[in-house]
């Protein structure tokens, strides 16, 4: 394999320059079906734009062109076209219909090498894509279109490469399966590295100098910038403190989209390897979120972008999760390093006979003894020097003693959406309520109330607008006119389901066991709060219950500290 590698590196164009001229050379393709969908559409009469967008903006590469060439056509020069519809409206039809005539499109077929190495190279750049959408809209709602076209641009070296030689791609993807550094392959076969023919491929795409000198700042990053932005995952029961170089570089325009594609990128070889573990750490550190609530999302994100972008040919992101780690490589196992095997056999006799030759000089029944009696005092010795585990109900109750502590003693509150969070964080690792929704009193609609936070749901959007009748007839109205704490158990579940609104019960898809309590602000009722134990690996006692009800009193307590700075701000 390293022979066929090297024998492909030499018949190749070998360095940044020439590679970079033989990828400018490369036409992109489109889908077939896309194409027929277009020339089905353009031969209508009252084609507009808006109905080509429709077509267009399913199949990712073709409008990936489009953009590229709305860019080259774009006046300003400190402005990017980031998005599918101003590109297509700055040309406009005339100029659109002429690119779309010239476009190839072709029915990939896997069994062909270059369309399986294209296929496999857009399968990845999807996936980095799709990732850095949902990161920017989590962000900056409305941002994530430009993030995605951004990730795409990244990607689409790969892109080229495939097309200009399929099997240089292929040779570099077999060393990186079997465990070698990307970078080091891409450089033992083309002199370069993708990274660097990225940044030679800026000045082509016209971008503006400020989008062009952000990306080139991300594409050369610092290995240990990176280092130190992998330690800044969130692993610890609270949120570790980012250092202001840190920071400040996790803000440059594009972050998001690079670290997508990097995540993509290495989760394409291994989700378990050291690459993909390091680059999920930095994902946590940038949405600064928990590295398990992290981990979880990726997973649950690569099953619904393989239902959603099935692929012939291309293992799909969901499907790699089930793969085991790649074994760790030794040194000996380098591709294209030169072996000796009878060498090599021959020195580890020698090894082995030296050894035996010097145990022989020595006592060696005396060593046999008491080497495992000093492994097992050494064992003993570090076991004692540890701390004593902490006692049950002291674990039970750890987040929620430091959220009482921030809330309650210290005050530290500056949201209603801060405050939820760390009670999220207590009802799910103390207590094993996995979901919770906060509802407080509607200021449009008398007698109800409104969802304003939700945590823990597939999908918490349709808690967010949903307002609920709360009158003397249903529990909520209940809680709301008298004061009090609720634990419903599986063997009253039924009994209460009646009590509840019913648009609500089946939101919740009918839970057998939650828990309620109403939300106060300065002894007056304002809310209540909901939770329960969906999925979740912890039983629920009284003791639970108990710690549930001091949380809803520590929330009173965060929503009356916010309020009063409220009125201290109206006031100046």
């Amino acid at each position: 394999m390293a022979a066929t590698s090297k024998a492909q590196a030499n018949s190749q164009p070998k360095g940044l320059a020439g590679w970079r001229q033989q990828l400018l050379q490369v036409s992109l393709p489109a889908q077939a079906r896309t194409g027929k969908l277009i020339t089905q559409a353009l031969q209508k009469p009252d084609c507009s734009l808006s109905d080509l967008e429709k077509i267009i903006g399913e199949d990712p590469v073709l409008s990936f062109q489009i953009l590229s060439h709305a860019n080259k056509m774009n006046p300003s020069k400190d402005n990017d076209v980031l998005s599918l519809s101003h590109g297509m409206s700055l040309m406009g039809m005339d100029k659109l219909r002429l690119i779309l005539k010239n476009v190839k499109y072709i029915q990939f077929s896997p069994e062909k090498v270059a369309h399986n190495a294209f296929l496999q190279a857009l399968s990845t750049s999807l996936h980095a894509a799709s990732l850095a959408h949902g990161w920017a809209e989590k962000k900056i709602p409305g941002s994530g279109e430009a993030s995605y076209w951004t990730s795409l641009r990244l990607s689409s070296v790969y892109w080229y490469l495939s097309l200009a030689s399929p099997k240089t791609y292929h040779a570099i993807e077999q060393r990186v399966q079997q465990g070698e550094s990307r970078s080091h392959a891409e450089k033992d076969i083309m002199g370069c590295t993708t990274q660097q023919l990225t940044q030679a491929m800026l000045p082509y795409w016209r971008l503006s100098e400020f989008t062009a000198q952000n990306l080139k700042q991300l594409l050369s990053p610092s290995p240990r910038m990176l280092g130190k932005l992998s330690h800044c995952a969130w692993t610890e029961t609270v949120a570790p403190e980012i250092p202001r170089a840190q920071g400040l570089f996790m803000q440059t325009p594009g972050y998001g989209a690079i670290l997508a594609h990097w995540l993509a990128m290495n989760a394409s070889v291994s989700w378990y390897s050291q690459q993909t573990g390091r680059t999920i750490r930095m994902v946590s550190a940038y949405l600064h979120q928990p590295l398990e609530e992290v981990i979880t999302a990726l997973h649950i994100d690569a099953v619904k972008f393989s239902r959603a972008h099935p692929l012939p040919g291309v293992l799909a992101p969901a499907t790699r999760l089930l793969h085991p780690p790649l074994p760790r490589r030794s040194a000996l196992n380098v591709p294209g390093r030169p072996t000796a095997p009878a060498k090599q056999a021959k020195s580890a006799v020698e090894a082995r006979q030296a050894r035996v030759r010097k145990d022989l000089s020595s006592d060696t029944r005396k060593k046999a003894e008491l080497k495992p009696v000093r492994a097992a005092s050494a064992e003993q010795k570090v076991r004692k020097d540890k701390r004593p585990p902490l006692p049950l109900s002291e674990v039970q109750t750890a987040l929620f003693k430091l959220f009482y502590l921030q809330t309650v003693k210290q005050q530290q509150v500056f949201s209603i959406h801060q405050l939820m969070d760390g009670a999220s964080q207590v009802l799910h690792f103390d207590l094993g309520l996995t979901r919770c929704i906060l509802f407080m009193k509607s200021r449009s609609q008398k007698g109800a109330i409104k969802g304003v936070y939700a945590k823990g749901f597939t999908d918490n959007s349709p808690f967010a607008t949903m307002e609920l009748l709360a009158d003397a007839d249903h529990l909520l109205g209940k809680l709301l006119s008298k004061p009090s704490a609720l634990w419903v158990q599986p063997d009253k579940a039924a009994k209460y389901a009646k009590e509840i609104p019913a648009p609500f019960w089946d939101a919740l898809e009918h839970p057998d066991e939650f828990m309620l309590a109403t939300i106060s602000i300065r002894g007056v009722p304002s809310g209540i709060l909901y939770a329960d134990s969906r999925d979740g690996d912890k039983e629920l006692t009284p003791s639970s219950y108990g710690t549930f009800r001091s949380l809803s009193q520590a929330v009173n307590h965060g929503l009356g500290t916010l309020a009063s700075k409220k009125e201290r701000e109206q006031k100046k």
